[in-house]
């Protein structure tokens, strides 16, 4: 699976994301900083990669439908917002995602739920 992450993650977690054996990419690595969200999420689409971010505008399926994308993932970590809550987050993601599949998908998950919207769901 190919992932993109957001300028919310460190250089770390795509290390966490590469060695769990994910194609992962980030947003800083690409010198992509301060991209607006409307090109970042056409750069998802385009590279067929999963978003991973922080950013709840991503949550919004009527800006950013999920049907033609290979899944966007919304984590909402607890706060104050610390490393170890979202390395944590990570490695509860990644046992996830070695089970199934977010492509088409809006995933959020929120301490230690995941809640996934399928396409085709009722707004």
């Amino acid at each position: 699976m190919k992932i993109k992450l957001d300028e919310n993650f460190g250089h770390s977690f795509t290390y966490i994301f590469n060695n769990a054996g994910f194609d992962t990419h980030s947003v800083i690595d690409e010198g992509l900083s301060g991209i607006k969200d409307d090109k970042l999420f056409e750069i998802i689409k385009t590279e067929t990669r999963c978003l991973i971010t922080f950013d709840l505008d991503f949550a919004n399926i009527i800006r950013y439908p999920t049907g033609k994308t290979f899944g966007i993932i919304v984590i909402r970590p607890r706060r104050p917002v610390s490393f170890a809550e979202i390395e944590n987050l990570c490695h509860q993601l990644i046992q996830f995602l070695k089970s199934e599949n977010p492509a088409g998908c809006l995933w959020i998950l929120d301490g230690e739920k995941l809640r996934i919207r399928k396409p085709g769901d009722e707004l």
